[in-house]
């Protein structure tokens, strides 16, 4: 499996230009021969949308801004960070997400589980955690799919933090 890991400079609020860089960095992955192409926490808000996240509007247009960049999703598969909406009745309003496309569909959605709260970062303000963790088949392969501090902040992964 090839994986193309895109380190894009997203702003914040600038859907148009963020979808721009996403989809042009999907093609070049394509034309590199990459499987799998992974973006950053919130790539299509930028990071860190903060209050941005009450306004009804700016998660409506994330959304769409996903659809937008789904079906540019072909010859390639791609991980995309977004905000997703809390479906359920109780909690924060939206998730810190990330979606898994292939062949112009979401195959499934990944909610960011451990929401930093130290120094600059507040996600507990604006996030709903995770709920469950479930992986992804892709290829021969299973793969985690985990948002930022998900990976680095497990006491078992991470035991000098516990000390």
């Amino acid at each position: 499996m090839k994986i193309a890991l895109a380190q894009i400079n997203q702003t914040v609020g600038d859907f148009q230009n963020n979808i721009e860089k996403i989809r042009l960095t999907i093609d070049h992955a394509r034309s590199k021969n990459a499987d799998l192409v992974v973006f950053p926490e919130l790539a299509i808000t930028g990071y860190p949308p903060k209050d941005f996240l009450d306004i009804p509007a700016f998660v409506d247009e994330n959304l769409k801004a996903l659809e937008k960049i789904t079906r540019s999703v072909s010859g390639i598969s791609a991980i995309v960070g977004f905000v997703d909406r809390n479906k359920r009745p109780q909690g924060k309003l939206v998730h810190n997400a990330a979606a898994f496309i292939q062949d112009k569909k979401i195959i499934s959605i990944h909610h960011k589980s451990l929401l930093p709260t130290y120094d600059v970062f507040d996600e507990c303000r604006y996030f709903e955690p995770a709920y469950t963790i479930s992986p992804v088949k892709f290829m021969d392969y299973t793969l985690g799919i985990s948002i930022c501090e998900d990976i680095w902040n497990d006491e078992e992964f991470c035991r000098w933090k516990t000390r």
